[in-house]
């Protein structure tokens, strides 16, 4: 294991085949990760890379912690044995506790690999690892509730565009309506103009809006992509955008666009059915038909079992987080 430094970091997934958002340039921009705490980066090998990611240094209680999201693989092909001296090498960094939330799709080579450094399931799940991703390549198939909105945004001269680094101006119209739009569905998450800015000026994620009859923006997307895959971040929209279905026209079109660039899969970013009202977002999620996908999930290493229903409480009570 070697410790390496941003640029070379960057240089080294470049070439990799997976590399998910958590772990992209584009994400570091936004998260100001590099002020708001230490970062140190990682791979297997310097002189013959396979593995590799980026990982938050904190310190809480007197306990020295890491927490890793996601990693980034240089072939989509691995087995367990890779996985267990990758992170096994970590532990011996001299950390008290080190947490991982991984949302690479479920591999049981990830599972035994990781349970064999010495990693389990923590106390408590705060993360929802379900998620529906779409085959681009295939005829996407949609369900009766779709259809009917698809065909309501046809009465409407709705317009869709995708941008690749949009304008200032743009941004801020953007992070307005998020901030408008999570305040009305009464969520406490907002973006920040300056780190959506940064975020949006990278090559690993774009933007997508759908116009009104008005030339107002109806709705948009945030959405991630590397090599071959793409995924949902954010997708704010107006009041209006339920009446004249331009979220569904959103979707559809992207999905066409990119189709039409070779991209082969589309990953709608956690699905929570429940009895509550998160139950509505995946009703519509699930109104388009992909295949419902685990991801790897969470895991912990602690150095004293103590730590393990610690976490579970700083998370629980302290953090206020919810089990999911």
């Amino acid at each position: 294991m070697d410790l390496i430094d941003k640029k070379l970091f960057l240089q080294i997934i470049s070439e990799f085949k997976i590399v998910t958002f958590h772990q992209s340039e584009g994400w570091l921009a936004f998260c100001n990760f590099e002020v708001n705490g230490k970062i140190i980066f990682l791979v297997d090998d310097i002189s013959n890379p396979q593995m590799a990611c980026f990982a938050h240094v904190k310190k809480a209680f007197g306990l020295k912690m890491l927490l890793i999201e996601d990693l980034c693989i240089k072939s989509s092909q691995y087995n367990y044995s890779c996985i267990q001296g990758f992170y096994n090498s970590i532990t011996g960094f001299g950390f008290d506790i080190i947490e991982v939330n991984c949302i690479l799709k479920y591999d049981s080579n990830y599972e035994i690999g990781i349970r064999r450094a010495g990693f389990m399931r923590p106390l408590g799940t705060f993360s929802v690892p379900l998620s529906n991703w779409i085959n681009l390549q295939e005829q996407i198939k949609y369900n009766n509730n779709w259809k009917r909105n698809l065909k309501k945004a046809n009465g409407y001269k709705l317009f869709f565009q995708v941008i690749n680094k949009p304008s200032i101006d743009i941004v801020k119209q953007i992070v307005n309506l998020y901030n408008l739009f999570t305040i009305e569905k009464g969520f406490s998450h907002h973006l920040d103009f300056i780190p959506t800015y940064k975020m949006l000026q990278s090559n690993d994620f774009s933007l997508g809006i759908v116009y009104n009859d008005l030339n107002e923006i109806s709705c948009a997307i945030i959405f991630h992509h590397h090599a071959q895959h793409a995924g949902l971040l954010y997708a704010p929209k107006r009041k209006s955008a339920k009446e004249i279905g331009s979220t569904f026209f959103m979707y559809d079109q992207l999905f066409k666009q990119l189709k039409a660039e070779s991209f082969q899969t589309f990953d709608m970013e956690k699905i929570q059915p429940s009895t509550h009202s998160t139950d509505g977002v995946f009703l519509f999620k699930n109104g388009i038909k992909g295949e419902h996908v685990l991801y790897n999930g969470e895991w912990s290493w602690y150095k004293k079992k103590a730590y393990r229903p610690l976490m579970y409480l700083v998370k629980r009570y302290l953090m206020k987080k919810h089990e999911l």
